[in-house]
């Protein structure tokens, strides 16, 4: 009988979000050097040999399954015995000259498509043409499959070239609970059966859910132990927290750890400080520039990776805490203390509850969220964060494939009614890579944003270590001109 994987609430979040307007995957976008000495047609000989895999590990080979045969409510995943692996792998060459600008906008116009819910929810697409005959993949999987830490984990390049010829994602041997019936009604029964398992063992964790939704709720009218954590009712509204569109828009950044490291040392706090602290200085110019700048500080939800099954491929394990990004200070100093304390407060507020519990406090305060798939919703429910900005830890050494070497590993989300924007980094290597991915009709100039997260890198290098400045890795495209500065209007 063919094995049934059932889902949790958070990953049946993810399944009831999806519309036209907010699909719910995420994607990596990985660039290649080709190996010395290898022949023009290298990134086709890339593509035949990862064609001649058959799908035959999870969770590429899970499809959708809705009780009852017919509305897909309370789906499982269900293993299918055959993939057609030339729907799901795709080969793709830029236009002349292959720049980084042709590789965004040909990403921009993959991530806005949906995938279809009717096949497993995954692409890859090879993509040739880059400039001194470097090539790109662009992977996206739904995110009910898996969260970043759990995309992360089913990569399988090797970090020595020489033994670089594995197998791809899609046929990697991976650990699988035994087993389940899913056929007819003892497969939906059983479903059932494990959903309502899972709404008991939440049950039993109402009083440490309490505690939490309780010191929320204090927080939000004012009652705060900590004034420096940031509840769920304090994000004001901005251009970023409205309805989105279909149409979606890439941009990137890139920097070193060694870089972030030396000014988190010496401001005193950590990389993920460092981190918001960039993203924070760059939102902050971005919205001056529109005159759209909120007298109050802009609001972050940082996931935050819980425990996981290690036994289950993919999945998703995260809750997520609020930080104050400190927008409404201009001085570069105090805006990154209020940073530091607020995530301090954010992670304290995490511990009070259990694994158990944060997983269904993830879904509560999110459910919100669950509204926006009602065109014109989502602009009306007040937002609980401005964006979601995720530090995901990536791949320590060079990783390898075929014995062209990984550059570099660029994560890109999914956005949702209410949230047009989202800033994902992936540490690789030595490297800290910024994906940024926003609605191309609601968020103009996202390139923009950007360059100036760089900037504001440089801003705080120059304000706290000016004496240890590393550099970035090499960009192959200069910064777009700068916008010209508008008089701020108070908002």
């Amino acid at each position: 009988m063919p094995y049934s994987k059932p889902l949790n609430l958070l990953d049946l979040s993810f399944v009831l979000m999806e519309t036209r307007q907010t699909p719910m995957h995420v994607a990596g976008l990985q660039t290649f050097q080709p190996p010395p000495g290898a022949p023009r047609d290298f990134p086709k000989q890339v593509y035949e040999y990862l064609r001649s895999f058959p799908v035959t590990a999870a969770p590429f080979n899970y499809r959708l399954r809705p009780l009852g045969g017919g509305v897909r409510l309370f789906p499982s995943f269900e293993a299918v015995e055959k993939v057609d692996l030339d729907y799901h792998l795709r080969h793709s060459a830029l236009p002349y000259p292959g720049g980084e600008r042709e590789l965004g906008i040909l990403v921009s116009r993959l991530h806005s498509n949906p995938m279809d819910l009717d096949r497993p929810l995954w692409e890859i697409h090879l993509i040739e043409g880059l400039h001194g005959g470097r090539f790109a993949m662009y992977g996206k999987l739904h995110h009910s499959l898996a969260d970043g830490v759990a995309g992360v984990g089913l990569l399988n390049f090797s970090d020595d070239p020489r033994t670089s010829r594995t197998p791809p994602i899609w046929a990697a041997d991976r650990p699988r609970k035994p087993r389940q019936p899913t056929d007819g009604v003892g497969g939906t029964l059983g479903a059932v059966g494990t959903l309502g398992a899972t709404v008991i063992n939440q049950a039993r964790e109402i009083p440490n859910l309490m505690q939490g939704l309780v010191s929320s709720a204090k927080a939000a009218v004012g009652l705060k132990p900590d004034p420096s954590f940031a509840s769920l009712a304090e994000a004001p509204r901005t251009i970023f927290n409205v309805d989105v569109t279909p149409q979606r828009r890439v941009a990137t950044q890139a920097t070193t750890l060694a870089r972030m490291k030396a000014i988190g040392v010496a401001a005193g706090g950590s990389v993920n400080d460092v981190l918001l602290a960039a993203c924070s200085g760059a939102m902050r110019r971005f919205l001056d520039e529109v005159d759209e700048l909120p007298r109050k500080s802009l609001i972050a939800s940082i996931p935050v990776a819980l425990p996981r099954d290690t036994s289950q491929a993919g999945g998703n394990a995260i809750s997520f805490a609020n930080v104050m990004l400190g927008t409404d200070i201009e001085d570069v100093r105090e805006r990154f203390d209020v940073i530091r304390r607020s995530s301090a407060a954010g992670r304290e507020h995490l511990k009070q509850m259990s694994t158990s519990s944060l997983m269904a406090y993830t879904v509560l305060v999110s459910s919100p969220q669950m509204l926006t798939r009602v065109p014109g919703i989502g602009s009306r429910v007040p937002p609980i964060y401005n964006v979601i900005i995720s530090n995901v830890p990536g791949p320590r050494a060079k990783l390898y494939f075929l014995g062209a070497e990984m550059e570099a590993y660029y994560p890109i989300s999914a956005l949702a009614h209410g949230q047009a924007l989202n800033i994902t980094v992936m540490s690789y290597a030595g490297g800290l890579y910024f994906g940024f991915t926003g609605c191309a009709d609601r968020v103009p100039h996202l390139q923009r944003l950007a360059v100036y997260t760089g900037e504001a890198l440089d801003e705080l290098e120059r304000t706290f270590a000016p004496a240890s400045r590393t550099h970035a890795p090499k960009r192959r495209q200069a910064a777009k001109p700068r916008a010209k500065k508008k008089k701020r209007a108070a908002a």
